[in-house]
């Protein structure tokens, strides 16, 4: 009895660790353009992510950004999509990590972290200013949604195994209404 508790509890840990998801999402339009701001939550919690990076492998969380104009009771029509892709991997003989933002695919920066906890705070805070051009349209039709995807490991070493949030959306508000 006691041994299948345990085997229990083993297989249940993994369900029960806390699950990385997007918050604080924001989306403001000014002139014709919207800036997206948002956090990823729980991404560095379970440890494996943290071994993972300071043994050497490339780290990566790739963001998939859109925006659409939401109408209820038909399909949603597409307005843009983004990709931000922040990768990280770590040099043992300097004790440095390096960090590659892209978006679109497109090298934005470079930064290198000696600490943790701030390579952490910059692969998980997203800021992105004038991400979109609505032009004309109003801002208040329209939706952002984020989703992340994360590099968590390989399997058999040869095929990458990632990892998903839920899809987080929020209405684009006017700059003038922001607090």
């Amino acid at each position: 009895m006691r041994r299948a508790l345990v085997i229990c509890l083993i297989f249940a840990a993994p369900a029960l660790a806390a699950e990385p998801k997007i918050e604080g999402l924001s989306a403001i339009a000014a002139g014709g353009k919207v800036s997206v701001r948002f956090s990823l939550a729980e991404a560095f919690r379970n440890g494996e992510m943290v071994e993972a990076l300071q043994s050497g492998l490339p780290t990566s969380f790739t963001y998939v950004v859109e925006i659409f104009r939401d109408r209820p009771n038909w399909l949603d029509e597409n307005v843009g999509r983004s990709r931000v892709e922040v990768i990280c991997t770590f040099n043992s003989v300097t004790r440095e990590y390096l960090l590659n933002y892209r978006r679109d695919r497109k090298l934005v920066r470079s930064q290198t972290f000696s600490d943790l906890q701030s390579l952490e705070e910059a692969m998980t805070r997203i800021d992105e200013p004038e991400l979109f051009e609505i032009g004309r349209r109003k801002h208040y039709k329209l939706k952002v949604r984020v989703k992340a995807d994360l590099m968590r490991g390989w399997l058999l070493y040869v095929v990458p195994w990632e990892e998903s949030t839920r899809w987080r959306e929020t209405r684009v508000r006017n700059s003038q209404a922001a607090p």
